[in-house]
Protein backbone atom coordinates (compact mmCIF):
# COMPACT_ATOMS: atom_id res chain seq x y z
CA UNK A 1 0.00 0.00 0.00
CA UNK A 2 1.39 3.38 -0.97
CA UNK A 3 1.07 6.34 1.33
CA UNK A 4 0.19 9.86 0.37
CA UNK A 5 3.18 12.21 0.30
CA UNK A 6 3.36 14.44 3.34
CA UNK A 7 2.65 18.04 2.41
CA UNK A 8 4.75 20.76 3.90
CA UNK A 9 4.16 24.47 4.32
CA UNK A 10 6.25 25.11 1.23
CA UNK A 11 3.75 23.12 -0.83
CA UNK A 12 1.07 25.69 -0.14
CA UNK A 13 3.03 28.87 -0.98
CA UNK A 14 0.84 29.48 -4.01
CA UNK A 15 -2.34 29.15 -1.94
CA UNK A 16 -1.01 31.49 0.77
CA UNK A 17 -0.30 34.20 -1.80
CA UNK A 18 -3.88 33.99 -3.02
CA UNK A 19 -5.56 33.97 0.42
CA UNK A 20 -5.73 37.75 0.55
CA UNK A 21 -9.35 38.03 -0.55
CA UNK A 22 -12.58 36.20 -1.18
CA UNK A 23 -12.24 37.11 -4.86
CA UNK A 24 -9.03 35.09 -5.05
CA UNK A 25 -10.99 32.10 -3.73
CA UNK A 26 -13.66 32.67 -6.40
CA UNK A 27 -10.88 32.88 -9.00
CA UNK A 28 -9.35 29.60 -7.77
CA UNK A 29 -12.79 27.96 -7.84
CA UNK A 30 -13.40 29.10 -11.42
CA UNK A 31 -9.99 27.90 -12.56
CA UNK A 32 -10.62 24.54 -10.89
CA UNK A 33 -13.98 24.27 -12.66
CA UNK A 34 -12.35 25.03 -16.03
CA UNK A 35 -9.76 22.35 -15.28
CA UNK A 36 -12.47 19.85 -14.28
CA UNK A 37 -14.41 20.57 -17.47
CA UNK A 38 -11.29 20.21 -19.62
CA UNK A 39 -10.32 17.00 -17.85
CA UNK A 40 -13.82 15.62 -18.38
CA UNK A 41 -13.77 16.47 -22.08
CA UNK A 42 -10.40 14.77 -22.42
CA UNK A 43 -11.74 11.67 -20.65
CA UNK A 44 -14.84 11.66 -22.84
CA UNK A 45 -12.62 11.79 -25.92
CA UNK A 46 -10.04 9.25 -24.72
CA UNK A 47 -12.52 6.58 -23.68
CA UNK A 48 -13.74 5.56 -27.16
CA UNK A 49 -10.33 6.26 -28.71
CA UNK A 50 -8.73 3.80 -26.27
CA UNK A 51 -10.95 1.01 -27.62
CA UNK A 52 -9.99 1.95 -31.16
CA UNK A 53 -6.26 1.97 -30.39
CA UNK A 54 -6.48 -1.31 -28.47
CA UNK A 55 -8.38 -2.83 -31.42
CA UNK A 56 -5.71 -1.62 -33.81
CA UNK A 57 -3.08 -3.25 -31.61
CA UNK A 58 -5.00 -6.52 -31.40
CA UNK A 59 -5.72 -6.75 -35.13
CA UNK A 60 -2.69 -5.05 -36.72
CA UNK A 61 -0.16 -4.96 -33.87
CA UNK A 62 2.26 -7.53 -35.17
CA UNK A 63 5.18 -7.97 -32.76
CA UNK A 64 4.21 -4.99 -30.60
CA UNK A 65 0.43 -4.92 -30.12
CA UNK A 66 0.82 -2.30 -27.37
CA UNK A 67 2.47 0.39 -29.55
CA UNK A 68 -0.65 2.36 -30.56
CA UNK A 69 -2.16 2.10 -27.08
CA UNK A 70 1.13 3.23 -25.50
CA UNK A 71 1.14 6.33 -27.74
CA UNK A 72 -2.37 7.10 -26.52
CA UNK A 73 -1.26 6.66 -22.90
CA UNK A 74 1.68 9.02 -23.48
CA UNK A 75 -0.64 11.62 -25.01
CA UNK A 76 -2.95 11.21 -22.00
CA UNK A 77 -0.06 11.77 -19.61
CA UNK A 78 1.00 14.92 -21.47
CA UNK A 79 -2.53 16.33 -21.32
CA UNK A 80 -2.80 15.31 -17.66
CA UNK A 81 0.34 17.32 -16.87
CA UNK A 82 -0.96 20.25 -18.96
CA UNK A 83 -4.36 20.31 -17.24
CA UNK A 84 -2.68 19.86 -13.83
CA UNK A 85 -6.06 19.42 -12.15
CA UNK A 86 -4.84 19.67 -8.57
CA UNK A 87 -1.87 21.98 -9.27
CA UNK A 88 0.74 19.36 -8.42
CA UNK A 89 3.05 20.79 -11.07
CA UNK A 90 2.30 24.48 -10.49
CA UNK A 91 5.73 25.10 -8.96
CA UNK A 92 7.62 23.83 -12.01
CA UNK A 93 8.78 27.13 -13.50
CA UNK A 94 7.75 27.97 -17.04
CA UNK A 95 6.09 24.66 -17.82
CA UNK A 96 3.09 25.17 -20.15
CA UNK A 97 -0.23 24.51 -18.46
CA UNK A 98 -3.91 25.32 -18.66
CA UNK A 99 -3.65 27.55 -15.60
CA UNK A 100 -0.75 29.48 -17.15
CA UNK A 101 -2.86 29.97 -20.29
CA UNK A 102 -5.75 31.25 -18.15
CA UNK A 103 -3.33 33.64 -16.40
CA UNK A 104 -2.14 34.98 -19.77
CA UNK A 105 -5.71 35.57 -20.94
CA UNK A 106 -6.54 37.28 -17.64
CA UNK A 107 -3.44 39.51 -17.93
CA UNK A 108 -4.33 40.42 -21.50
CA UNK A 109 -7.87 41.37 -20.44
CA UNK A 110 -6.53 43.45 -17.53
CA UNK A 111 -4.09 45.25 -19.85
CA UNK A 112 -6.86 45.93 -22.34
CA UNK A 113 -9.07 47.27 -19.56
CA UNK A 114 -6.27 49.52 -18.29
CA UNK A 115 -5.86 50.97 -21.81
CA UNK A 116 -9.60 51.67 -21.96
CA UNK A 117 -10.12 49.03 -24.64
CA UNK A 118 -13.00 46.68 -25.30
CA UNK A 119 -13.21 45.36 -21.73
CA UNK A 120 -13.35 48.87 -20.26
CA UNK A 121 -16.05 49.86 -22.74
CA UNK A 122 -18.03 46.71 -21.88
CA UNK A 123 -17.71 47.53 -18.17
CA UNK A 124 -19.03 51.06 -18.80
CA UNK A 125 -22.00 49.69 -20.74
CA UNK A 126 -22.81 47.12 -18.03
CA UNK A 127 -22.62 49.81 -15.35
CA UNK A 128 -24.92 52.09 -17.36
CA UNK A 129 -27.36 49.22 -17.91
CA UNK A 130 -27.25 48.27 -14.20
CA UNK A 131 -27.87 51.89 -13.17
CA UNK A 132 -30.81 52.11 -15.57
CA UNK A 133 -32.30 48.85 -14.27
CA UNK A 134 -31.87 50.01 -10.67
CA UNK A 135 -33.47 53.35 -11.50
CA UNK A 136 -36.46 51.60 -13.08
CA UNK A 137 -36.78 49.20 -10.13
CA UNK A 138 -37.10 52.00 -7.56
CA UNK A 139 -40.56 52.24 -5.99
CA UNK A 140 -42.67 55.05 -7.39
CA UNK A 141 -40.78 55.04 -10.68
CA UNK A 142 -42.82 52.24 -12.25
CA UNK A 143 -45.82 54.58 -12.75
CA UNK A 144 -43.60 57.14 -14.49
CA UNK A 145 -42.57 54.71 -17.27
Amino acid sequence: MTTMPRLTGRDFDIVRKERSSRWSLVRRLLIFQVKLFTDGLRDLFLSPISFLFAGIGIVFGGRDPHAAFNRLMNAGQITDNWIDLFSHHAREGDRPSLERMIDEVENALRADHARGGVTAEAERRFRTLAEELMRRAQPGRASEN
